[in-house]
């Protein structure tokens, strides 16, 4: 499958294209819905120098994106679909957690012309709150318990209205590996963390 069909969700060195189908379908049986997300970067966890070509927009602070969480009843599974691309993902109910981790292709300058092999991994983590757990803490992320228990309130799950999910709070960590083939001046890794925070817009295919 061609990398742009692989797209990540930090515009540094993607290449996101959008989905060929009018609608999406979104693997599973359980759609939470889709969410619009703001990633601001978090420089006393960020080891990559901003100053440096490969990495000169980390120094806007922040992005947005969206994407939209699906799950499996039966066996479990879980997804991350952005951009009509569905990114495998894990779910834990016991802390309402989705994770989904991608790695894609991605040259960096200061590698070289013929450096070859360089990469880009991003880890999503972000623990899904239902709106009753979101009012709990102001609807605020910064108001989530930083021991890892939930807010009170009702766990997220099918209404009649839709998915009762309406925060989502976490992070999102992007690791640069280097080249491995052809002659590349890049020798070590470095990584980027962001705190995300998102809101659901409506049900996933509404």
């Amino acid at each position: 499958m061609p990398l742009s069909r692989r797209p990540l969700l930090l515009p540094l060195l993607a290449l996101v294209v959008a989905a060929c189908v009018s609608e999406t379908v979104y693997p599973g049986d359980v759609v939470v819905g889709l969410f619009g997300f703001h990633a601001q970067a978090d420089w006393a966890r960020t080891d990559c120098d901003a100053g440096s070509p490969d990495f000169s927009r980390l120094v806007d602070g922040g992005f947005d994106f969206s994407g939209s969480f699906s799950r499996d009843s039966v066996d479990g599974g879980a997804w991350l679909t952005v951009n009509g691309f569905s990114r495998s993902a894990a779910y834990d109910p016991a802390t309402q957690r989705y994770v989904s981790i991608q790695r894609s292709g991605a040259p960096l300058p200061s590698c070289g012309e013929t450096c070859q092999g360089a990469q880009m991994e991003e880890t999503l983590s972000v623990v899904v709150l239902s709106d009753s757990q979101s009012r709990a803490m102001g609807s605020q992320c910064a108001n989530l318990p930083s021991d890892g228990g939930l807010p009170d309130g009702s766990v997220p799950g099918p209404t009649v209205n839709g998915y009762d999910a309406e925060k989502a709070c976490g992070s999102l960590k992007v690791t640069f590996l280097p080249g491995t083939r052809g002659v590349c001046t890049c020798t070590t890794s470095c990584t980027a963390v962001y705190g995300v925070e998102g809101d659901r817009r409506f049900n996933a295919g509404q």
